[in-house]
């Protein structure tokens, strides 16, 4: 029976078991996609955004020996609508939804035991060009390289 119960779970994820989302489902995803764009831009002034990275790079310079200035930050944000997030050189922004307050930036760096990491920057929109940073965490991942 135990065997039975693990070859079953096996091939379940050997064949990609998934839901497939409803019509609706996929239409709602499809919508809030295209409209992801617009919203950002109404709700977060970019300016004021590039101005806040800028400023909180600056005056936290390091977090537990990431220099927070590595990455670039650019003059503008670019829109990835498929991604539903925006990058400025090498900072990152991501919401769950447009419609929320809650936002990160991030950007992705290496350590010396080939591990990646994420610096993220935990903020609120206060108002259109008002921001604060409530908390720095970091993502540990493993790079894994895939040999022959």
């Amino acid at each position: 029976m135990i065997r039975a119960l693990i070859i079953a779970t096996v091939v379940l994820f050997v064949c990609g078991f998934t839901v497939t989302p409803t019509p609706e489902q996929r239409e709602a995803l499809e919508r809030e996609i295209r409209e992801w764009p617009q919203t950002i831009q109404s709700r977060y002034g970019l300016a004021a955004l590039t101005s806040f990275l800028r400023k909180t790079v600056a005056e936290k310079k390091y977090w537990k020996n990431v220099d927070l200035a590595k990455p670039s930050i650019g003059d503008k944000w670019t829109i990835n609508s498929a991604s539903m997030s925006m990058t400025s050189g090498g900072w990152e922004f991501r919401t769950r939804s447009p419609k929320e307050n809650k936002f990160t930036l991030s950007f992705c760096y290496h350590t010396e035991e080939k591990r990646g990491q994420d610096l993220v920057l935990k903020c609120i929109r206060k108002s259109n060009d008002n921001f604060e940073l409530i908390e720095i965490i970091s993502d540990e991942w493993e790079i894994v390289e895939m040999t022959p």
